[in-house]
């Protein structure tokens, strides 16, 4: 458990630090799915076009990003009889998440990253180019692109009905920097129960009752210069308790990041109607303060919880 009493330092820094806020509306699905909504983190692949086919219903929804004949990576070709096609499905589970599921037969153990309305991470396929993992939904109608660096990829959707229920902040890096989301439960310290991260990441069963707040992080720190996104989730539309969420963006000073300038970005949404998004850009203290850490609150909105 890091020392959180050392954040003397925060105020010095914070004149070096340049934070910017829009606010994402809510598109259509349609509308939310083309590359120039993907306006998150400096993008390490190119998507091509992207058009929705073939939805026989909103709740699960498999699309092709490139036609077939493109979509072969690394040299690899296709077995005889065999489709190099990508394909990634949507399913809504409990707690307004959703279990994604990609198949790229000809992309085995590659990078892929995944994008939903802002929020994107990277993470690698399996030896027989599989994927699959739980991400929470930003959005009721939510878009979903899977990419791979040659510009293959697909695209999949799922309504989330649950989302109404939910208040959702995220905070997301290029890099390994020592950036985390904190969020302190009903004034709860640093270290206590209700204080949540991917330290202490809670548990989805006290989302999906009412009972408190979850963390998940989605991405693979093991790449080279990963794309990580950590997201905190609280049921404020069914909370068996009233008060504040403090929330936080906290940053360890370390050998890595002391001295250089880093960047990160958080998006924040309540039951799924719009998204506010703040950039962090800033220079980090000189490497005689490592071991220290910031704490910044301006980036993300403290949570207020009414009685249900």
């Amino acid at each position: 458990m890091p020392d959180y009493k050392r954040y003397g330092i925060a105020g010095a820094t914070f004149a070096t630090i340049l934070i910017t806020g829009q606010i994402m509306q809510t598109m259509s699905a349609p509308e939310r799915a083309s590359a120039a909504d993907v306006q998150a983190m400096p993008l390490p692949v190119a998507i091509s076009d992207i058009e929705l086919t073939s939805a026989n219903d909103a709740t699960l929804t498999a699309a092709s990003l490139d036609s077939p004949s493109s979509a072969t990576h690394g040299g690899e070709q296709p077995l005889p009889g065999e489709s190099c096609s990508v394909t990634l499905s949507a399913k809504a589970i409990a707690a307004a998440l959703v279990d994604l599921e990609l198949s790229a037969p000809c992309a085995p153990n590659e990078r892929v990253v995944i994008h939903h309305n802002g929020m994107m991470f990277s993470d690698v396929t399996n030896g027989a180019g599989r994927f699959s993992t739980t991400v929470p939904a930003l959005s009721k109608e939510a878009v979903f692109i899977a990419s791979f660096a040659g510009g293959d990829g697909a695209v999949a959707t799922a309504t989330v009905e649950e989302i109404d229920i939910f208040d959702r902040a995220v905070v997301q890096m290029q890099g390994s920097f020592a950036i985390n989301l904190h969020a302190r439960e009903f004034g709860a310290q640093y270290g206590d129960t209700r204080h949540i991260w991917t330290g202490h990441p809670g548990d989805i069963v006290d989302g999906v009752t009412g009972h408190g707040g979850f963390m998940l992080e989605l991405g693979d720190r093991s790449l080279e210069n990963p794309l990580i996104a950590e997201v905190y989730t609280f049921p404020t539309g069914m909370a068996k308790e009233a008060g504040s969420i403090a929330l936080s963006v906290d940053i360890e000073i370390t050998a890595e990041n002391c001295d250089k300038d880093i960047e990160a970005q958080t998006l924040q949404t309540s039951r799924g109607e719009k998204i506010a998004v703040q950039t962090l850009d800033m220079s980090m203290p000189a490497c005689e303060a490592v071991g220290d850490f910031l704490m910044l609150k301006n980036l993300v909105n403290d949570m207020k919880v009414a009685f249900n």
